[in-house]
């Protein structure tokens, strides 16, 4: 599943000739030959990783437990001075590249708010986020996100990156990261923004699994995928 969404993604991508290096993070010990062949087709540098622990009580649902990992795209000074961190279950539309220019120098972080469920809440949706790195602020995250009684554990890194620049976050609009949960819960306000939309963010109903799950969103992964099929045999 990891990397057929990661396939999916990286072709998205590159059909929107966005102008950045494509960096995918691989968890140590998940790095194959197999694996690598796959990414670098579809135009991925795969960067192996350390997984960050989550600190305190872990989450309840398992998958959440490594996403502290994404901390380490402040630690990319090396390669990178912008970063848009994507989550591997979005879909990129439309080109986004005005994202790695739209933070000042005196904000950090940018993230849209979440929608949780079909309500609108102050927290950030971390599947999309926007960052520059820096090896001081990555050494800061690293001590603050041990202090867990300022956040909910059971979010992990979503709920931490939102109390940790809850303050001075810049806050995006939905058409970076077009959660499901609106389409699912609150389809009015999709269709509104529906023509502006770059990035889709399959929150819910994911277009893999058991059997195909017909929804709008989804109809435009399925498209990639019948796409991506016949462009890596040519």
């Amino acid at each position: 599943m990891f990397v057929r969404f990661a396939e999916i993604l990286g072709y998205s991508i590159m059909m929107q000739n966005t102008s950045a290096e494509r960096i995918m993070m691989v968890l140590s010990g998940r790095d194959s030959e197999d694996v690598r062949q796959r990414l670098t087709k579809v135009g991925w540098t795969i960067r192996v990783v350390d997984e960050i622990p989550q600190p305190g009580t872990p989450a309840k649902d398992p998958r959440f437990r490594p996403l502290f990992t994404k901390l380490h795209v402040w630690n990319m000074t090396d390669t990178c001075d912008r970063v848009v961190m994507l989550d591997l279950d979005t879909l990129i539309i439309k080109n986004f590249d005005e994202l790695f220019y739209l933070l000042p120098d005196s904000i950090k972080f940018g993230a849209t708010p979440d929608n949780f469920y079909g309500e609108y809440v102050f927290g950030i949706n971390a599947g999309v986020f926007i960052c520059n790195p820096d090896r001081e602020e990555f050494e800061r995250l690293l001590i603050a996100k041990n202090d867990t009684s300022k956040y909910n554990v059971n979010y992990v890194e979503q709920a931490f990156l939102g109390y940790y620049y809850k303050l001075t976050m810049l806050k995006l609009p939905f058409i970076y990261n077009a959660n499901t949960a609106i389409y699912k819960f609150n389809q009015q306000d999709w269709f509104r923004i529906e023509d502006s939309i770059k990035i889709i963010h399959h929150t819910l109903d994911k277009p893999t699994g058991n059997g195909i799950i017909n929804t709008v969103p989804n109809s435009h992964w399925y498209r990639y995928e019948k796409e991506f099929e016949e462009w890596k045999i040519k």
